[in-house]
């Protein structure tokens, strides 16, 4: 099925292979993969608040650098706010 609200982006991370965001980022459902292996999740469905989401980052990966792609993908889709 092809949306319109699916996007793509792409982290150029130094001396690290980039990472690849991909899925519904306006409504706070999309992975983060490096290659093939997802390195983190980011949803809302885990939360009832409003404008709540959680970032399930995979065991061995860098929780900083994850967080702050999932708060600066945050921001660049939501910049209004």
């Amino acid at each position: 099925m092809i949306t319109p609200l699916r996007e793509r982006w792409t982290v150029k991370v130094n001396d690290d292979p980039d990472l690849d965001v991909q899925g519904n980022v306006l409504d706070h459902e999309y992975t983060i993969t490096e290659g093939r292996a997802t390195v983190a999740e980011v949803s809302k469905k885990w939360f009832r608040i409003a404008d709540t989401y959680g970032v399930e980052v995979a065991p061995g990966q860098n929780p900083v650098l994850l967080l702050a792609v999932a708060a600066v993908v945050d921001t660049m889709a939501h910049a209004g706010r």
